[in-house]
């Protein structure tokens, strides 16, 4: 078991490294197993490089098996339930696609620049922004795990007086930066 230095926990997480973007795919597959076997119980989650949390009353002798069961899946025949639609990716594509068509247009010469094409552009972005978020997930913010990465276990906690489940991995890219 590697213990992860926190500058290079900080420098994985802003940079995006390899050991996050391959915890990110873990926890949407796992999230996605927890929902079919908990459909009553609503999940979320946010991923580190050592690993990731599901936020949601789920017993604790559940998450490893399942978490064991999505790193099986990912790795061989379903590699796409890395891509989760509800994931802060697609959020945070919209807000920038929106954000951005909104200053464009509102940097247009009159006639231009009224509150009809603010609104229009800004609905069209939000249009694109969707395909857009899972095309990002695929290609930026979700890897799928290499071959030596492992589960370590999942500690249950209370995050803000919720439920919540740490699930630690083991994996030899949290050591690299640009993994």
């Amino acid at each position: 078991m590697s213990s992860i230095n926190p500058v290079v926990q900080v420098a994985q997480q802003m940079l995006l490294g390899g050991a996050v973007k391959q915890n990110h795919a873990l926890e949407h597959a796992t999230i996605v197993l927890l929902s079919r076997k908990y459909p009553e119980v609503r999940l979320s989650g946010i991923s580190f490089a050592a690993g990731f949390f599901v936020f949601g009353a789920v017993p604790t002798e559940a998450i490893v098996p399942t978490a064991n069961e999505a790193l099986t899946l990912l790795r061989t025949t379903h590699p796409e339930l890395a891509i989760h639609e509800r994931c802060g990716t697609n959020l945070a594509v919209a807000g920038l696609l929106t954000g951005l068509s909104a200053m464009l247009v509102a940097r247009l010469r009159k006639p231009y620049r009224s509150l009809n094409n603010v609104i229009l552009a800004s609905t069209a972005a939000l249009v694109v922004a969707r395909p857009l978020g899972l095309i990002v997930q695929r290609h930026v913010t979700t890897q799928t795990p290499n071959p030596s990465m492992e589960i370590l276990k999942a500690t249950p906690l209370s995050v803000f007086g919720a439920p919540a489940h740490f699930v630690s991995t083991d994996n030899p890219d949290a050591a690299g930066l640009f993994s």
